[in-house]
């Protein structure tokens, strides 16, 4: 008689193709969101490169309107929804259940029916590339000229918003049931990670605030094709409602984009200075503070709109408001690295580069919030710039400085620090290059999506630097990933290289099928991530 020979079981990165078309495996999802994030982050960030030229000199160079507005629209629903928002999908999807001492989500087989309603919203955007399906309404989609034939096929852009919110939805749900009722024992909400927080707080606002937008775009979709009139102001609508339901959910929005990033912040800056975290209980409640306020602010982006006066005083009131839990995560950081032995390695410095960019992006926020100087700038360039501040390099350099950081897990390899910090060191110059004189020709009266403007010499200058810094920072994200494709030769990492107290670095590099060694996982009545 033959005796039966124990097999290991194959690691998620070798899988063959039939594996990763059907696994309900939550890394090798983690994988695809990543993948397929990283793709669409290329194609956005190369239409923004194509507008960037545009703009560098005044006239109509190579882009005419038409096409200019369709790029416009792709970078910034891209931007936002395939990269901001998206790429922390992938994150989710490999850290939540690693961090409470899970073997897989709540739900295995909605997380894939997630991704692949994901997949499927991706197609239909290659569909636009089609010059015949062009989009051109902006992100935004505002009526009454999103009703426009020339607008393109609003169908199309209602039926990816449909998919996204239902990919959203289904993972809102299974991850804060495998939060609520998979964590290990000992686990708890008051001592799990802050990224944990961060995390399950995004999905908490998506989970609110998605109904609202994809109601706005199917009224949308009814006046257009059915001839409903509920956004036509001559016949009794009104297209400012549609900005309210825009903004009630995409403003939270942004917070779904930076929340995360902040949960990488705590992790990278606790372990990299082995220190706990100071002020853990504050950063939890200034997480979820954050996340609420962020229901209440969202007028401040209409205030030319016609509002009442009551209305933009409460809306300016709580806007600033925000700034006291984002305050207090600033300062508790700072404080986190006081008296720490810092490591400035790549994950670190993307990390603190991070703060800094959020930090300008957050000051300059601040006028913004009073109705006085908004109107002054509204639908400037100023704007612009804020918004990549805050969001577009905030929100990037968080989600490098993850990658970086739980980069031996993933793989089992470490990166070339050399390369990560290179890497580092472009972006962070290029991308103040860029969003920098933005914000000055802004406030010097440039409007913002328009494909020419007037030969206005200050104007042309900051253009021009804007360029170079564009360039440069192209060329610093190319090199991150060049370091990333490296790393997957690069020496063994060991399974916690960064000598943390998580429980995704118990793990071996990378985690098995099956993740934990032993399971139930057990922990020390007195064990968090930060105990150093």
């Amino acid at each position: 008689m033959s005796e039966a020979v124990a097999t290991q079981p194959t690691p998620w990165f070798r899988a063959s193709f039939k594996e990763w078309i059907f696994t309900t495996d939550h890394k090798k999802i983690a994988v695809l969101y990543g993948m397929t994030s990283l793709l669409f982050f290329s194609v956005a960030g190369l239409m923004g490169m194509a507008i960037r030229f545009e703009l560098t000199a005044p006239g109509v160079q190579f882009l005419d309107p038409d096409l200019y507005n369709y790029l416009l629209t792709g970078h910034g629903a891209v931007m936002l929804l395939w990269w901001a928002i998206a790429f922390w999908g992938a994150f989710s999807n490999f850290l939540i259940p690693l961090f409470i001492g899970a073997r897989d989500v709540a739900f295995p087989r909605l997380n894939q029916l997630s991704y692949w309603w994901f997949f499927s919203a991706s197609i239909l955007v290659l569909i636009t590339l089609i010059p015949s399906e062009n989009i051109r309404m902006m992100w935004t989609g505002y009526p009454p000229f999103s009703l426009n034939d020339n607008a393109g096929p609003t169908a199309i852009y209602v039926l990816i918003i449909i998919l996204i919110a239902g990919s959203t939805l289904g993972t809102g749900v299974n991850f804060i049931t495998t939060v609520l009722r998979m964590r290990a024992k000992n686990v708890t909400l008051g001592n799990t990670n802050l990224m944990t927080h961060a995390l399950i707080s995004s999905i908490v606002v998506q989970l609110v605030g998605v109904p609202a937008f994809v109601g706005a775009v199917i009224m949308l979709f009814l006046d257009k094709y059915i001839g409903t009139q509920f956004f036509s102001a001559s016949s009794g609508g009104d297209p400012v409602l549609y900005q309210h339901l825009f903004w009630f959910y995409s403003h939270p929005a942004v917070y779904v984009m930076i929340l995360p990033a902040f949960g990488v912040f705590s992790e990278v800056l606790s372990t990299m200075s082995q220190k706990p975290i100071f002020g853990r209980v504050s950063m939890i409640w200034a997480i979820w503070g954050i996340a609420g306020l962020g229901f209440i602010v969202w007028a401040h982006h209409m205030f030319t709109s016609g509002m009442p006066d009551w209305l933009r005083i409460f809306m300016s009131f709580t806007t600033v408001l925000i700034g006291v839990p984002t305050g207090i995560k600033i300062f508790n950081w700072v404080a986190t690295l006081h008296k720490g032995a810092i490591k400035l390695n790549t994950a670190m410095l993307f990390t603190l580069g991070g703060i800094f960019m959020f930090l300008i992006g957050g000051l300059t926020g601040i006028p913004l919030a009073l109705p006085a100087f908004d109107i002054h700038v509204h639908d400037s360039a100023f704007v612009v710039g804020h918004f990549h501040y805050v969001l577009g390099m905030a929100v990037t350099l968080g989600a490098f400085s993850g990658v970086y950081y739980w980069y031996p897990k993933i793989t089992g390899r470490m990166i070339n620090e050399a390369i990560g910090k290179t890497s580092f060191w472009l972006i962070i110059v290029g991308s103040n290059l860029l969003y920098f004189p933005m914000m000055m020709a802004g406030l010097e009266g440039m409007p913002r999506r328009y494909v020419d403007y007037p030969e206005i010499q200050y104007w042309i200058d900051m253009q021009e630097i804007a360029t170079v810094g564009g360039v440069l920072l192209m060329i610093g994200v190319i090199v991150t990933f060049i370091a990333w494709f490296k790393g997957l030769s690069g020496p063994e990492a060991g399974r916690n290289p960064w000598n943390s107290n998580s429980l995704e670095w118990r793990l071996a590099s990378p985690p098995p099928p099956h993740n934990f060694d032993s399971y139930p996982v057990e922990v020390d009545e007195d064990w968090t991530p930060y105990k150093y």
